[in-house]
């Protein structure tokens, strides 16, 4: 299965259990794209306690929480997330190595 495939099947599932609809009929309409938004920090944060608690079998689930999330917003604003993906790849491969930080 290809991205485009895997963002289409997620999207499926985010509009068939509504939350779609609800976002858009968030008013402002920023306030439901902030609010989406925060939930992929939430995810984030799941992420880093199962990296804190050394549970790498539950740290899988919240990285793929993490893209389906991302995957969400991206469909309900219609961004095309593999284009930007790699655009942004491209744009990230001609910087200088640790973007002129030194390392750690």
């Amino acid at each position: 299965m290809d991205f485009k495939a895997i963002q289409r099947m997620v999207r499926e599932e985010y509009i068939r259990n509504g939350y779609e609809q609800m976002w858009d009929s968030v008013s402002p309409k920023h306030a439901g794209d902030l609010a989406e938004l925060g939930l992929i920090t939430s995810e984030v944060a799941e992420a880093m306690e199962c990296v804190c608690n050394a549970n790498y079998k539950a740290l899988k689930e919240e990285l793929a929480d993490i893209v389906i999330r991302v995957m969400n917003i991206s469909s309900r604003l219609n961004v095309d997330l593999e284009e930007n993906i790699l655009s942004k790849n491209v744009k990230n491969l001609e910087r200088t190595k640790l973007h002129g930080r030194k390392g750690m």
